[in-house]
Protein backbone atom coordinates (compact mmCIF):
# COMPACT_ATOMS: atom_id res chain seq x y z
CA UNK A 1 0.00 0.00 0.00
CA UNK A 2 2.98 2.69 0.80
CA UNK A 3 4.63 1.83 -2.43
CA UNK A 4 1.13 2.72 -4.71
CA UNK A 5 0.89 6.14 -2.32
CA UNK A 6 4.82 6.53 -3.39
CA UNK A 7 4.25 6.21 -7.01
CA UNK A 8 1.08 8.00 -7.05
CA UNK A 9 2.65 11.12 -5.29
CA UNK A 10 5.87 10.67 -7.52
CA UNK A 11 3.68 10.92 -10.46
CA UNK A 12 1.52 13.65 -9.41
CA UNK A 13 4.14 16.11 -9.01
CA UNK A 14 5.89 14.53 -12.13
CA UNK A 15 2.67 15.75 -13.97
CA UNK A 16 2.37 18.91 -12.46
CA UNK A 17 6.19 19.27 -13.64
CA UNK A 18 5.40 18.29 -16.88
CA UNK A 19 2.35 20.69 -17.06
CA UNK A 20 4.41 23.86 -16.05
CA UNK A 21 6.95 22.95 -18.81
CA UNK A 22 4.31 22.91 -21.52
CA UNK A 23 4.19 26.61 -21.90
CA UNK A 24 7.59 26.29 -22.73
CA UNK A 25 6.93 23.61 -25.17
CA UNK A 26 3.94 25.26 -26.59
CA UNK A 27 5.74 28.43 -27.00
CA UNK A 28 8.63 26.75 -29.17
CA UNK A 29 5.61 25.24 -31.26
CA UNK A 30 3.81 28.41 -31.61
CA UNK A 31 6.83 30.79 -32.90
CA UNK A 32 8.33 27.92 -34.86
CA UNK A 33 5.09 27.33 -36.85
CA UNK A 34 4.69 30.80 -37.38
CA UNK A 35 7.72 31.60 -39.01
CA UNK A 36 7.22 28.47 -41.48
CA UNK A 37 3.71 30.39 -41.76
CA UNK A 38 5.36 33.66 -42.74
CA UNK A 39 7.66 31.99 -44.94
CA UNK A 40 4.46 30.78 -46.89
CA UNK A 41 2.66 33.40 -46.55
CA UNK A 42 5.26 35.58 -48.11
CA UNK A 43 5.78 33.33 -50.76
CA UNK A 44 1.67 33.04 -51.52
CA UNK A 45 1.00 36.45 -51.15
CA UNK A 46 3.91 36.82 -54.18
CA UNK A 47 3.21 34.24 -56.27
CA UNK A 48 -0.36 33.29 -55.94
CA UNK A 49 -2.25 36.68 -55.36
CA UNK A 50 -5.18 34.75 -54.07
CA UNK A 51 -7.25 36.64 -51.37
CA UNK A 52 -5.69 36.92 -47.83
CA UNK A 53 -8.54 34.65 -46.51
CA UNK A 54 -7.61 31.52 -48.78
CA UNK A 55 -3.88 32.40 -48.42
CA UNK A 56 -4.61 32.11 -44.16
CA UNK A 57 -6.72 28.86 -44.75
CA UNK A 58 -4.22 26.95 -46.70
CA UNK A 59 -1.38 28.18 -43.99
CA UNK A 60 -3.85 27.44 -41.18
CA UNK A 61 -4.18 23.36 -42.49
CA UNK A 62 -0.53 23.05 -42.08
CA UNK A 63 0.06 24.53 -39.01
CA UNK A 64 1.45 22.49 -35.76
CA UNK A 65 0.73 25.07 -32.91
CA UNK A 66 -3.04 24.75 -31.52
CA UNK A 67 -2.76 28.44 -30.33
CA UNK A 68 -1.59 29.91 -33.75
CA UNK A 69 -4.59 27.85 -35.50
CA UNK A 70 -7.03 29.61 -33.25
CA UNK A 71 -5.82 32.55 -33.84
CA UNK A 72 -5.18 32.56 -37.75
CA UNK A 73 -9.30 31.05 -37.32
CA UNK A 74 -10.09 34.44 -35.68
CA UNK A 75 -8.66 36.56 -37.68
CA UNK A 76 -9.65 34.47 -41.33
CA UNK A 77 -13.41 34.75 -39.41
CA UNK A 78 -12.94 38.49 -39.09
CA UNK A 79 -11.51 38.92 -42.61
CA UNK A 80 -14.38 36.98 -44.41
CA UNK A 81 -17.12 38.94 -42.34
CA UNK A 82 -14.92 42.56 -43.37
CA UNK A 83 -14.57 43.22 -39.56
CA UNK A 84 -11.58 44.78 -38.06
CA UNK A 85 -8.80 42.95 -36.70
CA UNK A 86 -8.79 43.98 -32.47
CA UNK A 87 -6.46 43.06 -29.52
CA UNK A 88 -8.99 41.45 -27.82
CA UNK A 89 -8.29 38.57 -31.10
CA UNK A 90 -5.18 38.07 -29.24
CA UNK A 91 -6.09 38.08 -25.55
CA UNK A 92 -7.11 34.20 -26.36
CA UNK A 93 -3.62 33.12 -26.86
CA UNK A 94 -1.99 32.81 -22.76
CA UNK A 95 1.57 32.10 -23.95
CA UNK A 96 2.16 34.96 -25.49
CA UNK A 97 4.23 38.15 -23.81
CA UNK A 98 2.67 41.76 -24.13
CA UNK A 99 5.15 42.73 -26.39
CA UNK A 100 5.04 39.54 -28.94
CA UNK A 101 1.04 40.30 -28.64
CA UNK A 102 1.17 43.96 -29.66
CA UNK A 103 4.00 42.92 -32.55
CA UNK A 104 1.61 40.42 -33.57
CA UNK A 105 -1.76 42.68 -33.59
CA UNK A 106 0.49 44.70 -35.44
CA UNK A 107 1.55 42.34 -37.96
CA UNK A 108 -2.17 41.02 -38.45
CA UNK A 109 -3.78 44.05 -38.28
CA UNK A 110 -1.45 45.28 -41.54
CA UNK A 111 -2.33 42.11 -43.69
CA UNK A 112 -4.06 42.94 -47.00
CA UNK A 113 -3.49 46.87 -47.01
CA UNK A 114 -0.20 47.18 -49.13
CA UNK A 115 0.65 46.55 -52.27
CA UNK A 116 2.20 42.77 -53.11
CA UNK A 117 5.81 44.66 -53.02
CA UNK A 118 5.33 46.41 -49.78
CA UNK A 119 3.09 43.78 -48.39
CA UNK A 120 6.26 41.30 -49.00
CA UNK A 121 8.64 43.59 -47.76
CA UNK A 122 6.54 44.29 -45.10
CA UNK A 123 6.47 40.80 -43.80
CA UNK A 124 10.09 40.39 -44.26
CA UNK A 125 10.39 42.87 -41.71
CA UNK A 126 8.07 41.30 -39.03
CA UNK A 127 10.24 37.97 -39.95
CA UNK A 128 13.51 39.51 -38.31
CA UNK A 129 11.53 39.86 -34.84
CA UNK A 130 9.71 37.07 -35.16
CA UNK A 131 12.82 34.76 -35.72
CA UNK A 132 14.01 36.56 -32.62
CA UNK A 133 11.20 35.65 -30.52
CA UNK A 134 11.32 31.95 -32.05
CA UNK A 135 15.27 31.70 -31.33
CA UNK A 136 14.29 32.94 -27.48
CA UNK A 137 11.70 30.05 -27.53
CA UNK A 138 13.48 27.79 -28.13
CA UNK A 139 16.39 28.73 -25.78
CA UNK A 140 13.76 28.82 -23.14
CA UNK A 141 12.41 25.77 -24.17
CA UNK A 142 15.78 23.69 -23.80
CA UNK A 143 16.58 25.65 -20.16
CA UNK A 144 13.22 25.12 -18.28
CA UNK A 145 10.80 22.23 -19.65
CA UNK A 146 12.92 19.40 -18.36
CA UNK A 147 14.07 21.40 -15.16
CA UNK A 148 10.39 22.05 -14.61
CA UNK A 149 9.72 18.16 -14.66
CA UNK A 150 12.80 16.85 -12.97
CA UNK A 151 11.42 19.17 -10.34
CA UNK A 152 8.80 17.82 -10.33
CA UNK A 153 9.46 14.43 -9.96
CA UNK A 154 12.50 15.27 -7.37
CA UNK A 155 9.69 17.24 -5.41
CA UNK A 156 8.00 14.26 -5.28
CA UNK A 157 10.09 12.33 -4.25
CA UNK A 158 10.90 14.67 -1.59
CA UNK A 159 7.20 14.76 -0.61
CA UNK A 160 7.19 10.66 0.26
CA UNK A 161 10.30 11.08 2.11
CA UNK A 162 8.72 13.77 4.27
CA UNK A 163 5.52 11.10 4.66
CA UNK A 164 7.30 8.24 5.43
Amino acid sequence: MTIILIVIIIVCFALIGFKLSSYYVNRKKFFGSLVLMLSNLEADVVFSRDKLANILKKNVEVCASRELCDLCQNIIFAIENKQAITEKMFDDVKILKNDERQLLYKFFSSLGKYDVIAQSKEIKTYQISINNYSTQAQEDCKKYSGLFIKLGIIVGILVCLLII
